[in-house]
């Protein structure tokens, strides 16, 4: 969902601010930037911050360049640059105005105060808000993505859920009655849990671990700001494999950490030029069984690579393993963790998509050095994850349904996927192309080149058909269009009328 604008000033007010056609502008000689990169950075500032609200209209390129000193090529590259990454609406014969509504992506490099001092944000009704409030404002958190739609990505099929044997295993764990757990948890997480879970990573990701290195989380996206905080400070930078998650990636961005955008190709995260270029990057961000969204495994070569170069910086890698369960043919990879030899590599797993988003549980399998620095975090910041829930998890999994459940949806979410992409190829044929994916819950479909895949999403959604733009999961534009969308959660009779929707907005978008 793109973030609309927030309406606070006009540019009437902002010309009066300070006495300055723009307030907050401030060009460094003396920089090793260039006064029209300056500017762009300053520029894409106060937007974010609401100073200029949403269809604002700028003074004009000639005034713009006498008010602050600077050439008008200088101000005309500026704004080019800010209207091509759709902060900007330039309208020939009527001049250049803010855009009415942000995009979801931010462009390679923007750190969002972790360069320079953030612009003090004010919008309307909340004064003197933090750098991290201020950030907030500007990044989408997709907070209404939860709710169970056609295609919608990430979807786990609830149609398929043993609510009955959950139930069950909720009630007993309330009918014990035991006053323990009406207090606060263990902020390390319920042991019997813990134990669970380590059984299972042992036969199922071949990491034979302790229960004693596993920190329960209220779920994976606490684990990465834990992880965030924790080991990288403001300003640090991040590895993070583009088009890469945009949740996670705009989570850490509200932390005021600097993304490094690596580009993602066949083999999985090509990391090399972007360490090379970067040698002081703190941390890589990778998905290497199921890379999100496109689908790619890390290779073996690159898995070394990326654990060589952590062993040797004293970087850390965070490896979110959040779907490697549903994997149709062969057994699933084996971890990051589980060939980390010196310790630098932290897990993170999450029931989310194995179970329900709802239950907000996720863990950490961290080095043994890390387990208490991380469960005085736990303790501190979120104190515990219900332990109700982690008790009834615990009960699920020790009584064999939670394996019994992950086997019936594996052949569930064979079969969605074989549908899916029978009807892709039959309704799409020479509109646009739907992956085959051997794993995971969603599938790419590639659009025509050209296409403006953002606003196919759009009219896609109006049309019953939940995706997600690819350019959504961007920090640089991709080389080709294509939307991602689930299956997992589709039901047998909405393949056909989706796809064949799909197509009529694709045929559409080209007439």
């Amino acid at each position: 969902m793109l973030q609309k604008c927030p309406r606070t000033r006009t540019d009437t007010l902002a010309r009066r601010q300070s006495g300055a056609i723009l307030p907050g502008i401030n060009l460094d000689r003396g920089s090793g930037a260039t006064l029209a990169r300056q500017l762009e950075d300053q520029l894409r500032d106060v937007i974010l911050a609401g100073t200029l609200a949403g269809g604002s209209k700028l003074p004009s390129s000639r005034t713009l360049a006498g008010e602050l000193g600077v050439s008008r090529p200088t101000v005309t590259e500026a704004l080019d640059r800010l209207a091509a990454e759709g902060f900007l609406d330039m309208r020939p014969g009527a001049g250049t105005f803010v855009a009415g509504t942000l995009p979801r992506h931010l462009p390679q490099g923007t750190t969002q105060g972790a360069a320079r001092p953030a612009l003090a944000p004010t919008p309307v009704g909340v004064a003197n808000v933090s750098g991290f409030g201020g950030r907030l404002q500007a990044l989408d958190a997709d907070i209404d993505a939860h709710e169970s739609r056609p295609f919608l990505p990430n979807s786990p099929a609830y149609d398929q859920f043993p609510f009955a044997l959950w139930q069950q295993c909720m009630t007993r764990q309330a009918q014990k009655g035991h006053r323990a757990q009406m207090g606060y948890a263990d902020p390390q997480g319920h042991l019997p849990l813990r134990r669970a879970i380590a059984d299972y990573l042992a036969l199922h990701r071949g990491d034979h671990c302790s229960a004693e290195q596993i920190v329960i989380t209220p779920g994976a996206h606490a684990a990465f700001m834990l992880a965030a905080q924790v080991l990288s400070e403001p300003g640090d930078q991040i590895l993070f494999e583009d088009p890469g998650p945009f949740i996670a990636r705009n989570l850490f961005l509200s932390l005021g950490r600097r993304l490094l955008g690596v580009p993602v190709d066949a083999e999985g995260m090509d990391f090399a030029a972007a360490l090379a270029a970067n040698p002081d990057a703190r941390m890589a961000f990778v998905m290497p069984s199921r890379q999100h969204p496109l689908g790619r495994t890390l290779s073996p070569a690159r898995r070394q690579g990326l654990l060589d170069w952590a062993e040797a910086s004293g970087g850390w890698i965070v490896e979110d393993d959040y779907d490697s369960e549903f994997r149709y043919a062969g057994r699933p990879l084996p971890s990051m963790h589980s060939v980390d030899r010196a310790g630098r590599v932290i897990y993170v797993g999450t029931f989310s998509k194995a179970l329900f988003p709802a239950l907000r549980i996720g863990y950490l399998l961290l080095p043994p050095g890390l387990v208490e620095l991380f469960r005085n975090a736990v303790a501190l910041i979120f104190r515990c994850a219900p332990l109700p829930s982690q008790a009834a998890l615990a009960e699920f999994i020790a009584e064999g349904h939670f394996a019994t459940h992950l086997r019936h949806m594996r052949q569930v979410y064979a079969e969605r996927r074989d549908l899916f992409v029978a009807a892709a190829e039959q309704a799409g044929a020479g509109l646009y192309h739907a992956d085959r994916s051997e794993s995971g819950m969603n599938a790419m479909v590639w659009l025509p080149q050209g296409l403006d895949d953002r606003m196919i999403a759009e009219r896609a959604v109006a049309a019953g058909v939940h995706g997600y733009a690819l350019s959504d999961y961007c920090m640089i534009p991709p080389a080709r269009p294509g939307l991602l969308l689930g299956f997992a959660g589709v039901a047998r009779h909405q393949f056909a009328p989706g796809m064949q929707a799909l197509a009529r907005v694709v045929a559409g978008a080209q007439a």
